[in-house]
C-alpha cells in the first residue's frame, strides 16, 4: 500500500495492470488484464462494479492481517501484506482517473460522485481500525524489523507515519470527525474539478472579422478555421475562427494578437473560470481551507502545511515558508526593473504613458520587447519543430543518456476502420499512441508508456504524467515486471496541411514531462511503493524541471530541430538567439510562480488571520500587494483554477516547483561540467535517482549523486540574477 494514499484519505492514482492483444471480455477488465488494458471494456458501469470488487478483496486481505497473533507476525504477512491489500483499487483507479481526464462524459462523472463517499470511508476506515493499527504498531516495534534491508525498514517507517498523520491515535470521537473531514473534502474537491472544466467548456468566441486577428500565425489561423468549421461555422469560401479557453487557443491570442480588444476579451474569459456562477470556487475553497485547518489541529498539528510536510524535505511550513520569502527578497530588485522596463517599453509602443500593467498586454509585450531587443521571434523555431521529430530527437538523448531503446507500438481503437496490425496495443482514442521501453544491453523490457499529446474539449487542461502501473519487484535473479504509464498533454495539434508544429513552449513541455516519465520506467526498487514518482513532492519535479534543459543547449537542440518542408538543421544564429533570449526577464517568471508558491502556503498556514471573512480575490491581492506589480484593473485569484493545490497533490506544496528548480539547476552543472550527452553521467543519474525512487531519503540520493548537499542559489546564479 502507497504511503501517501491513506494520508489524505483518496486512493492514489499509481498502479493499473497490464493486458494483450486482443481478447475477450473480462470479468474485471479494470484489474484482470495481461500487459495492456482493453481500454474499450473500460466503461464507467464497470469501473464502478470493479472498485467494488477491489475494496471487497482489500478488505479481505486487511482481515486476514488483523487477526494475526503476535508471535506470527513477520514481514510479508503484515507489511507485504499492507502493501498489496488495495492493489486492484488502485488499477481501477489510475485507468478511470485517466479516462475522466482525457475521455470526461456524465457517465464517468456520475460513477466517479458515486464512488468518492465510499472509497473515502473505506481508506479513513483502515486508518481509524484499532485491531489493524495494534497489529502495525507491535509488528513495526518487532526485533526482526531491525533484521530487515534498509528498504524495507524505511517502509515499516513510513506505515506508521502513515497512520499517525491519518488519526490512528486519535480516541473515537475524534475518529468519527476526522472520516467525516476526509468525506466532504472528497466531495468538494472534486466538485473543485468539475468547476473549472465546465467553465472552460462553457465559454466560446466564434470570429467573423478577422482583422480582429491581426498578428496571429497562419498555423493558429488555420487550426481555428478547422474548428470552427468542425463545430458547425463558417466554410471554406467564407471562414470564421473559433477561439476557446482550452490551450493553446485563447493563451496564444493574449501572447500574439495585436488587437487590444481580441487580447482583452480571451484574458476576461480566462479570468471568469471558477469566478462566476455557476462555477464559481470561492466558497469551495474557504470551505477546503477550514477543514483542512481543521484536520491538522485533530492531528496535533499548528498548520496543514506543517501536517503536509512533516516527511517531506522541506520538514515544516515555516521552513517551506523561509524558502519562499528568501527566494523573493532575492528576486525582487531584478523583478522590480523588469517591470520598469516592460512599463516603459508599453509607454513607447502606446504614445501613452503607463505606470500599470494591463493583465492582457504583460505577455504580448514582453514577447514584443525581447523580438525587438533580440531580433528573434520565438515562432521562427515551429517550422523545426515538428512534433515527430521532437519526440524522435527527444528519445536519442534519453536513450543515449540511460542506455535505453524506446519503440513505438502499431495501436488499434473502438471503432477503428483500417486494418488492426496482429500486436497493436489498444488505446482509448485515435490520437494516443504506444511506446516500449527496453534496457539497451539486456534488451529487458522495463515498461511502457502511452501519449496523449494534443487537446480536445473531453480533456483537462494542462500536461502530466500519470503512473499506471509499477510492475512486481525483481526477484531471484528475474528483472522486474514492466512499468506502465501515461503523458498527457495539450500541445500544438496539426492544422490542414501541416503537421503538429510545437513552439518551444510545447517542447519544454514534452521534455518536461518526459522527465517524470523516465522517474517512472526507469524505477527499480524493492518495493513497488517506493518506486518512480513515488518521492516527497518536493523531490519529484526535479527530474521534469532538469529535462528542459536540453531544450535550450545547442547540441542537444540540434538533434531534433529540422525544417519540416526542407530537411535543413536549425540555423546556427537561431540557436545563439535562443541562448541569448533564455533568461530574458527571469526574475519576472520566478516572481510570478512564487507568488503562487507564497499563497498556496499562507493559505494552509495563516487562512483564519488572513483570509477567513474575506472575499478571496481581494485577500490574495492583499497578501500579494508587496511583492507584484501593479495591475490597472482587479485580477482574480489563482486560487479559483488552481487544481494542483485544491484537488491535486500540491496543497502546501507548491514551493516544491522552485525547490525542485534549484535541485534541477544544480544537478545539471554536473552535466554541464562532464558533457550533456556523456553517458558516464547518465548512468549514475539513472542509477543513483532515477531509479532509486523513494527507497532512501531524497537527500541522501542527492548527495549520492553530487556529492555533496545543493546549492541553494544554484538556479538565480544559472539566471544571471546572482554570482
Amino acid at each position: 500500500m502507497r504511503i501517501d494514499q491513506l494520508a489524505t484519505g483518496v486512493v492514489m492514482f499509481l498502479t493499473a495492470v497490464v493486458s494483450g492483444a486482443q481478447q475477450g471480455e473480462q470479468a474485471h477488465p479494470f484489474y484482470e488484464c495481461g500487459l495492456y488494458p482493453e481500454w474499450s471494456e473500460l466503461t464507467a458501469e464497470r469501473g464502478a462494479a470493479d472498485m467494488r470488487s477491489g475494496m471487497k478483496l482489500a478488505k479481505e486481505r486487511l482481515s486476514k492481517i488483523r487477526e494475526l497473533k503476535p508471535e506470527d507476525l513477520n514481514y510479508e504477512n503484515v507489511f507485504a501484506a499492507f502493501e498489496n491489500a488495495p492493489r486492484e483499487m488502485e488499477r481501477v483507479e489510475g485507468y478511470l482517473d485517466t479516462l475522466s481526464s482525457t475521455m470526461d462524459s456524465e457517465e464517468l462523472r456520475r460513477v466517479q460522485e458515486k464512488l468518492l463517499p465510499e472509497t473515502t470511508l473505506f481508506n479513513a476506515s483502515i486508518t481509524a481500525d484499532e485491531k489493524l493499527w495494534s497489529v502495525i504498531k507491535t509488528a513495526a516495534a518487532a526485533p526482526w524489523v531491525k533484521q530487515l534491508s534498509s528498504e524495507k525498514r524505511r517502509y515499516v517507517q513510513q506505515v506508521v507515519d502513515m497512520f499517525r498523520d491519518s488519526g490512528a491515535d486519535l480516541n473515537a470521537e475524534q475518529k468519527t470527525r476526522f472520516a467525516q473531514i476526509l468525506s466532504e473534502l472528497s466531495t468538494l474537491t472534486h466538485q473543485f474539478d468539475k468547476n473549472v472544466l465546465d467553465a472552460t467548456n462553457s465559454w466560446q468566441w466564434v470570429v467573423s472579422d478577422p482583422s480582429q486577428l491581426a498578428g496571429m500565425s497562419e498555423q493558429w489561423l488555420q487550426r481555428a478555421q478547422a474548428d470552427a468549421q468542425k463545430a458547425g461555422y463558417g466554410t471554406l469560401e467564407k471562414p470564421k475562427w473559433l477561439i476557446t479557453l482550452h490551450e493553446p487557443s485563447a493563451f496564444e491570442v493574449i501572447r500574439c494578437c495585436d488587437v487590444e480588444a481580441t487580447r482583452k476579451k480571451c484574458w476576461e474569459a480566462l479570468s471568469s473560470v471558477g469566478r462566476e456562477a455557476p462555477y464559481d470556487n470561492a466558497g469551495i475553497v474557504a470551505r477546503v481551507m477550514e477543514l483542512r485547518k481543521e484536520m491538522a489541529t485533530l492531528l496535533g498539528f499548528d498548520s496543514f502545511a506543517d501536517l503536509t510536510l512533516a516527511h517531506r524535505m522541506a520538514g515544516s511550513g515555516q521552513r517551506a515558508m523561509n524558502f519562499v520569502d528568501d527566494m523573493m527578497k532575492k528576486v525582487k530588485p531584478a523583478y522590480d526593473d523588469e517591470v520598469a522596463q516592460l512599463l516603459d517599453f508599453i509607454s513607447e509602443s502606446t504614445g501613452s504613458k503607463m505606470d500599470k500593467l494591463n493583465p492582457w498586454d504583460t505577455s504580448y509585450y514582453m514577447r514584443k520587447l525581447a523580438k525587438k531587443r533580440f531580433s528573434f521571434d520565438t515562432e521562427l523555431l515551429r517550422p523545426y519543430q515538428e512534433c515527430n521529430r521532437v519526440l524522435k530527437g527527444m528519445f536519442s538523448i534519453f536513450e543515449k543518456l540511460y542506455s535505453i531503446r524506446i519503440e513505438e507500438q502499431p495501436v488499434r481503437y473502438a471503432g477503428q476502420t483500417a486494418p488492426v496490425a496482429r500486436d497493436a496495443v489498444p488505446v482509448w482514442h485515435p490520437e494516443v499512441r504506444a511506446f516500449v521501453v527496453r534496457d539497451a544491453d539486456s534488451g529487458v523490457h522495463l515498461g511502457s508508456f502511452f501519449m496523449d499529446l494534443f487537446p480536445r474539449s473531453t480533456k483537462r487542461g494542462g500536461a502530466w504524467v500519470q503512473p499506471l502501473d509499477y510492475g512486481e519487484p525483481a526477484t531471484g535473479g528475474r528483472p522486474h515486471t514492466p512499468h506502465l504509464a501515461v503523458l498527457v498533454g495539450n500541445l500544438s495539434p496539426a492544422t490542414e496541411g501541416k503537421p503538429a508544429l510545437f513552439s518551444h513552449y510545447d517542447v519544454e513541455t514534452v521534455f518536461h514531462e518526459f522527465g517524470h516519465m523516465m522517474h517512472c520506467i526507469l524505477g527499480n526498487t524493492e518495493l513497488r511503493s517506493h518506486c518512480g514518482t513515488s518521492v516527497t513532492w518536493d523531490f519529484v519535479e526535479l527530474p521534469s524541471q532538469m529535462n528542459e534543459n536540453w531544450t535550450w543547449e545547442p547540441e542537444s537542440v540540434r538533434t531534433y530541430a529540422v525544417h519540416y518542408q526542407t530537411g535543413e538543421s536549425i540555423p546556427e544564429d537561431y540557436l545563439q538567439k535562443m541562448q541569448k533570449m533564455r533568461f530574458f526577464f527571469p526574475a519576472y517568471e520566478d516572481m510570478n510562480q512564487l507568488c503562487i508558491a507564497k499563497l498556496d502556503m499562507e493559505m494552509h498556514t495563516h487562512y483564519a488571520e488572513k483570509f477567513r471573512g474575506k472575499k478571496l480575490d481581494a485577500a490574495t491581492r492583499e497578501l500579494l500587494a508587496p511583492w507584484k506589480a501593479a495591475y490597472s484593473c482587479e485580477t482574480p485569484s489563482i486560487m479559483r483554477t488552481l487544481t494542483h493545490c485544491i484537488s491535486g497533490g500540491y496543497a502546501a506544496g507548491y514551493y516544491s516547483y522552485k525547490w525542485s528548480e534549484v535541485l534541477a539547476a544544480d544537478v545539471f552543472t554536473r552535466f554541464l561540467k562532464e558533457g550533456i550527452l556523456n553517458p558516464a553521467v547518465g548512468a549514475d543519474y539513472r542509477e543513483q535517482i532515477l531509479s532509486r525512487g523513494d527507497s532512501k531519503p531524497a537527500g541522501e540520493l542527492y548527495r549520492n549523486f553530487m556529492g555533496r548537499d545543493p546549492n541553494p542559489d544554484a538556479l538565480l546564479q544559472k539566471q544571471g540574477l546572482m554570482k
